[in-house]
């Protein structure tokens, strides 16, 4: 059975046939042939069937993802390399700041992402499965890499939060509750002796949407071409920027203003009395330190790792857990766990970086609907180009604060 994807492919390219024979009747100014006529009627009765094949698999397909995700089950990567073949950002924002409709592909990802946001969207909409991640044999297949490509290859290569192991739950329609089991109380009782209710009642963590969002400004001159080359750039910067941004929010020390909260500003993070020693030795103590409180309040499970600021990078890098014998960072593994750096965790030049340790399948991350690129060509038009404004929607949330411990090293 055919996807529906491929089906929709099949349909565009009838309807393509359809415009074909349309278009070079009027260019000669006379009516349809009988010929002609038949031919329509066969690709106008074939579309009707695709159609409805279409609408069939639609059905069949989000039956299928929703029994996989209510069984608990990973949904399995839908293969993208015939939905974004062809498709062109510049043709696209051609379309639009032209005044006209999106055509061919581009039409049906828009009608795709409209699915997924269950309303209109104005703009350019670009559907998840466009945006996943998928390898491409660069000796032997026809289909080259496109922009969105890039925007995902940028955007998985530059975000921490794609990498470090968060629990990733995709596309999601509305505000997601996540219930949060309590723990339970087991002791040992006398043989006929009532047992006592020690457990603690569920609690859930609720992820809501959150824009993040940018701007690019594009050359008329460089839309002319409709070079591929630019439009992978273009999606690249864009995807580079929305994980600095989506980086910068979560791993931060303190909240940033109309993102969701970062990870250590969630209630009960744990904290220990950090070392007054400074240098290496002050680090590799805090390190150690960090990894003994995680330990102590409910053991070491999970999914842990480190995030230190980068103005740590040179004191762990020498520090050693041993003297000349156990460096403490080696093979990116910062005491035999992964170890990260990123620009986000607060410093004071000269004098302190902060980091986090704990386990990051603990935090939840949602992205709220599909993308999209609005076309803004009156901005500016004096300077001749054309604005692209993105959208994105994302929320995240932490399932418990003592997951995570933060402290402040000293230089």
């Amino acid at each position: 059975m055919k996807s529906s994807i491929e089906l929709k492919e099949m349909r565009n390219d009838i309807i393509d046939s359809l415009e074909v024979i349309k278009e070079t009747a009027t260019a000669e100014e006379r009516d349809l042939t009988s010929e002609e006529n038949d031919n329509m009627d066969s690709l106008l009765k074939n579309a009707d069937e695709l159609s409805a094949k279409i609408e069939r698999a639609e059905k069949v397909e989000t039956e299928i993802r929703n029994n996989v995700k209510l069984a608990g089950t990973p949904v399995q990567k839908i293969n993208t390399d015939k939905a974004t073949r062809g498709w062109s950002l510049f043709k696209a924002i051609n379309e639009v700041r032209n005044g006209g409709q999106l055509t061919g592909i581009e039409a049906e990802m828009h009608q795709e992402a409209e699915g997924e946001a269950r309303k209109g969207l104005q703009g350019i909409g670009i559907p998840t499965m466009m945006k996943e991640e998928r390898a491409i044999d660069q000796t032997n297949s026809a289909i080259a890499p496109t922009s969105i490509g890039a925007y995902v290859d940028s955007l998985a290569a530059s975000a921490l939060y794609d990498r470090i192991g968060v629990n990733n739950l995709g596309t999601v329609a509305a505000d997601t509750v996540l219930p949060i089991a309590g723990g339970s109380t087991v002791a040992w009782a006398a043989e006929v002796a009532q047992n006592a209710d020690g457990g603690q009642d569920f609690d859930k963590v609720t992820l809501t949407p959150s824009r993040v969002t940018g701007y690019a400004n594009l050359s008329n001159v460089i839309l002319a071409q409709n070079g591929t080359a630019a439009e992978a750039s273009v999606m690249r910067d864009m995807g580079r920027n929305m994980g600095t941004q989506i980086d910068a929010a979560m791993f931060g020390s303190t909240n940033v203003l109309s993102a969701p909260g970062c990870i250590v500003g969630t209630a009960g993070t744990l904290t220990f009395t950090e070392s007054a020693a400074g240098g290496a030795a002050g680090t590799s103590a805090d390190m150690l330190e960090a990894i003994q409180t995680i330990a102590d309040d409910h053991g070491l499970d999970g999914n842990l790792a480190f995030v230190n600021s980068w103005f740590l990078y040179s004191n762990i890098k020498s520090a050693t857990q041993v003297a000349s014998v156990s460096p403490l960072y080696q093979d990116d593994r910062l005491a035999g766990y992964p170890g990260y750096f990123s620009s986000a965790p607060a410093s004071v030049a000269a004098t302190s970086g902060d980091g986090l340790f704990g386990d990051f399948s603990r935090v939840s991350v949602a992205q709220f609907g599909p993308s999209s690129i609005m076309v803004d060509p009156y901005s500016r038009a004096e300077y001749g180009e054309v604005r692209l404004i993105m959208n994105n929607y994302f929320g995240w949330g932490v399932a418990s604060g003592a997951s995570f411990v933060k402290y402040t090293t000293l230089a």
